[in-house]
């Protein structure tokens, strides 16, 4: 089975969009997959624009949102924060469990975190803690702006510490707008400071709910080189 963590250099760089590709793109491969998102917050349960709805859209909807998102918090907040505030605990037993379920009859499962490497589940634990014990690989996601080069290292520096692999980098050129000078200098670069690790550019497509052209920008990134087939010896 192919265990797939997704994480950004910051929260809004585009994790879900390139989870959603990612699913998509496998998706129409023939995998069997799953999307799960341990803790989402600023949302309530149901929302049709939730991070969780977009990824159980793309793994074909049929997962429960509860085995999807177990912790769901209505405020912008660290899952940790969000979750103090309404005087409960981020149970990692209740995570492994749905983990566990979706895991059941699937080649791929994709496990979004919230925010960065090292935003808090609970007092003592951060999603490089989650993804560790999960023996995910991980993409990390940024967008490809000023300011993208440290922010990648930082986030591999903290993965290795974590003895979490890095399976690749995506720069999301989805968000925002930066300078062409800037832009085609930062993937080079990251290529030849990190000469182990691909990395790979996302574009901007106009109707992230189209799957089938979500599917087709992950395709033309090159992301399926990132997975190796599970299925074959």
């Amino acid at each position: 089975m192919i265990r797939i963590g997704v994480t950004g250099t910051d929260t809004g760089v585009g994790k879900t969009v390139v989870s959603v590709a990612i699913l998509a793109m496998l998706r129409a491969r023939g995998f069997r997959v799953a999307g799960m998102k341990p803790a989402e917050t600023g949302v309530i349960r149901g929302d049709p624009l939730s991070d969780a709805a977009a990824l159980s859209a793309a793994s074909g909807g049929t997962d429960p949102d509860e085995q999807v998102s177990p912790f769901i918090f209505p405020e912008p907040m660290a899952p940790w924060v969000a979750a103090r505030r309404e005087g409960i605990a981020i149970d990692f037993a209740v995570l492994d469990r749905a983990y566990h379920v979706l895991q059941e009859g699937r080649d791929v499962i994709l496990v979004e975190g919230a925010g960065g490497l090292l935003v808090p589940l609970t007092r003592d634990s951060c999603f490089d803690t989650l993804f560790r014990r999960w023996e995910v690989g991980l993409i990390i996601v940024a967008v490809d702006r000023l300011g993208v080069i440290n922010h990648t290292l930082l986030t591999v520096q903290a993965a290795r510490a974590a003895g979490v692999p890095v399976r690749g980098v995506v720069l999301n050129r989805g968000i925002g707008e930066e300078d062409a000078v800037t832009r085609e200098s930062n993937a080079p670069v990251l290529m030849e400071l990190l000469p182990e690790i691909p990395v790979t550019t996302f574009p901007r497509v106009p109707d992230p709910r189209n799957l089938a052209a979500m599917a087709a920008a992950a395709e033309r990134s090159g992301l399926e080189s990132l997975f190796p087939d599970p299925r074959m010896p």
